[in-house]
């Protein structure tokens, strides 16, 4: 906390030295919508110690008046007293009696102003004594944090009427903004859906990621959880993990887009352990990609088996470590953990038959739907990230030709599979299904679902996943139908092309781009100017997140 002023007296002159605080950096979304801002914010302390010693028994009225207007009751055995607090320094300064303004020194602080509903809280973050404690406010801590307080010296001449002039201004140097991949608006319409799923299914929890397919870039972050369980948390993730790992098998020349499989129900991997790895149902003779569509674990253990008899065990566990499995992906979050992924050497005799669909393994969901991805985005892996021009890892992780080949299959998943619950008509969709036990011998499970999808020209990868919905068993009928319905949130949220701002007031939201009727609608928060005769907005002043109760806005 940063005095306001202080006065040095002299006989002949009186130097006034206000101090000017350094504001932490914006955060703004990928539309420019401001996230996160701070604005200065003004305390007021009574100096009993100095009140004290000027004290007369005419004083008595003020100080009544004073603890009146503030709510307070001066305890005259602390040294100060805190007597209010305000955004605004004018609604400090009125109630202070005349005759007691010397008394009271105004502090001047910041306040961190931020948006935290829809799970925005868990991704920006909280600040504390100027300091990022979580989220992304935790990780660009010393990037946003102001950098050096300014200040303003005043000097008053004269022995009756006193001239000021200012003699020196250092302006403060504020923290640096910063612009995240998120959209604020879309993770609204995202997060309403994921609530709606919780409560359909009556599940634990329910998560939903959308990411750039491209770039990598996450456009919305959802989790029911109160945690974030996106980048926290692991899971096993049961045959969402079979695209990856086949896509790996072709590479190696293990299998080929013509290999059957013949599938009986049920497989014992060791013959000497009792332990068997079963399907809901036998398939039969089937080809590779059928065993895709249709999800089965016979076909992925045997495959499994022939690249570990090849290569080596300690190759299959490579496969899963090129796809960033068992490591952080450094996303811009604290907290991440790295999940599950044992060395060969930690093996039990069957975790070779359990990893290729899912199991002996735990992946965060941020790992798996970056991971598959990498089948989407022509087979190179690509980091995620939320925040704009930060730096990302890319590589390849699979051949061009077996990632085509491979999406094929996952197109089969969504007209023929298991996946059929996932379609929205009009639109080319491809994806997985996966589903897995959360502890053995129980019904209780995690479903989830990885996809891709067009909207106006633009692919993304997306992911769902419901902890323990009551009455289901399988993926294909939670988690599928729920990726649909992102789908369609995703479509009309692209497809309406409307403009919406969490607006505050006194907080300039970003204008640019919108038309004349939208912009009336801030007239309700805003002093509106026009300049020029246009309908759409090509210029603001001042600029998004400043403090101001008046807009211009300038029209083409």
């Amino acid at each position: 906390m940063l005095s306001l002023f202080k006065i040095n007296n002299t006989n002949s002159e009186e130097v006034l030295e206000l101090s000017i605080p350094s504001l932490r950096g914006k955060i703004f979304d990928c539309n420019e919508n401001l996230l996160s801002t701070s604005i200065p914010y003004y305390v007021a302390y009574f100096d009993t110690r100095f009140f004290k010693r000027f004290y007369n028994p005419s004083l008595d009225f003020d100080l009544k008046l004073l603890e009146s207007r503030f709510g307070v009751k001066i305890d005259f055995n602390k040294e100060f007293n805190k007597i209010g607090e305000a955004y605004d320094i004018d609604d400090i300064k009125r109630k202070i009696p005349s005759n007691l303004r010397k008394f009271v020194n105004i502090s001047i602080s910041s306040k961190r102003i931020s948006l935290l509903n829809y799970g925005m809280d868990m991704i920006i973050g909280k600040v504390n004594s100027s300091n990022g404690i979580s989220g992304i406010e935790k990780v660009y801590n010393s990037y946003l944090k102001g950098k050096k307080n300014g200040k303003i010296i005043f000097k008053f001449s004269g022995q009756f009427n006193k001239n000021g002039t200012i003699t020196q201004y250092i302006p403060p140097k504020n923290g640096n903004n910063l612009k995240l991949t998120i959209d604020s608006l879309l993770q609204k319409n995202i997060y309403k859906l994921a609530t709606k799923a919780k409560k359909k299914y009556n599940a634990e929890s329910v998560g939903i990621i959308l990411m750039e397919t491209k770039t990598g870039r996450i456009k919305s972050l959802v989790t029911t959880n109160s945690w974030p369980d996106y980048t926290m948390g692991y899971i096993e993730p049961g045959s969402a993990i079979k695209p990856i790992f086949y896509a790996a098998a072709l590479d190696l020349g293990v299998i080929s887009k013509d290999s059957t499989f013949l599938c009986n129900g049920y497989i014992y991997p060791e013959k000497n352990l009792s332990i068997k790895i079963t399907d809901i149902h036998p398939h039969g003779l089937i080809n590779l990609k059928k065993a895709i569509s249709e999800s089965c674990n016979i076909a992925a253990v045997k495959t499994s088996d022939k690249l570990v008899s090849k290569f080596g065990k300690e190759t299959l566990y490579k496969i899963f470590k090129t796809f960033n499995f068992g490591e952080l992906t450094n996303i811009e979050l604290p907290g991440e953990i790295k999940g599950i992924l044992k060395n060969p050497k930690n093996w039990s005799k069957v975790d070779w038959a359990y990893l290729p669909i899912g199991y002996s393994i735990g992946v965060t969901p941020i790992q798996l739907i970056t991971a598959f991805n990498s089948i989407l985005n022509d087979g190179i892996y690509i980091s995620p990230t939320i925040v704009l021009d930060s730096y990302q890892k890319r590589y390849r992780v699979i051949t061009s030709k077996t990632a085509k080949l491979v999406k094929e299959f996952l197109r089969d998943v969504i007209e023929n599979g298991t996946g059929k619950l996932a379609k929205v008509p009009g639109i080319d969709i491809l994806g997985k299904t996966g589903t897995s036990q959360i502890k053995p011998g129980n019904k209780e499970y995690m479903m989830t679902f990885l996809g891709g999808f067009s909207i106006k020209d633009n692919l993304y990868t997306g992911m769902v996943w419901v902890r323990n919905p009551k009455g289901y068993g399988l993926s294909s009928q939670v988690a599928a139908p729920l990726f649909s319905e992102l789908i369609k949130v995703v479509k009309d949220y692209y497809t309406k092309n409307e403009n919406y701002i969490f607006v505050t007031p006194g907080i300039v939201p970003n204008v640019k781009g919108w038309n004349l009727r939208q912009i009336l609608v801030l007239e309700k928060f805003f002093k509106i100017k026009f300049v020029g005769k246009g309908i759409y907005v090509y210029k603001q002043i001042p600029e998004a997140g400043s403090l101001s109760n008046e807009i211009t806005v300038y029209l083409k």
